[in-house]
């Protein structure tokens, strides 16, 4: 997330702060989408009195990990439990997938950026950002096309021998062709190609216990749940 942040466009408004270590993301713009106004890696309330800042009287999400033992001490400050979100890995067996997309390294910036933005109906500033991405150090972005359409996204971050699978998007035209099970298969096969160990992802934990359609790909895909991340949330 530090990596992507640091790609952002000048006029994105994307602010990242540090403690320890600790980073604190806030996207006033794109306010709605979590994954980019959150708390990640926090392990001491001081840690939280110099990033809670960031967000000035506007709501905060802190996503724990549940080892930190920070839970008490968040709900002491006002802190809520929020929607939650299982933690999934993978190892580097291979994997086969079916689809009728033709799945590639994107042909262009554009056809990456616009798939996902379009996939999760983020406004185009968002694109704009998403399209830095390809090509920079540590990314490998995927993009699968319906002849010359670009209809599905995803992409690697590699760092170490360590792998995370993220923004895995299908435009909904598109929908139910096996677009992202063909961008999982891919992303592992260039893991093995990297010579990482360990692959990790992440996404809402079932509601009502019905997993949604990432979290049946992701099990589909050879993920195992580890663990369930809380979000507490500071409306």
């Amino acid at each position: 997330m530090a990596d992507a942040f640091a790609a952002a466009p000048p006029g994105a408004g994307a602010q990242l702060a540090q403690a320890g270590g600790a980073i604190a993301l806030c996207v006033p713009a794109l306010a709605q989408v979590v994954e980019l106004n959150r708390i990640i890696g926090l392990s001491s309330v001081g840690e939280l009195d110099e990033l809670e800042p960031l967000y000035g009287e506007g709501p905060v999400v802190v996503s724990l990990d549940p080892e930190t033992g920070l839970a008490r001490a968040l709900d002491s400050r006002g802190y809520r439990e929020g929607y939650p979100w299982h933690k999934f890995v993978r190892g580097l067996d291979p994997l086969e997938a079916r689809t009728g997309l033709a799945i590639e390294d994107a042909r262009s910036p554009r056809d990456f950026g616009l798939t996902v933005a379009g996939g999760f109906g983020l406004p185009e500033p968002a694109a704009d950002w998403l399209s830095r991405l390809v090509g920079r150090a540590g990314w490998h972005c995927f993009v699968g096309y319906d002849d010359d359409a670009p209809v599905a996204a995803g992409a690697l971050f590699a760092a170490g021998e360590a792998g995370w699978l993220g923004l895995g998007a299908t435009v909904p035209a598109a929908r139910g062709r096996g677009g992202q099970s063909g961008i999982f298969a891919a992303r592992v096969e260039r893991a093995r190609a990297l010579g990482l160990t360990v692959l990790v992802t992440e996404t809402g934990a079932p509601r009502d216990g019905a997993p949604g359609p990432s979290y049946r790909n992701m099990l589909r895909a050879g993920f195992e749940v580890v663990y369930e991340r809380p979000n507490y949330v500071r409306d």
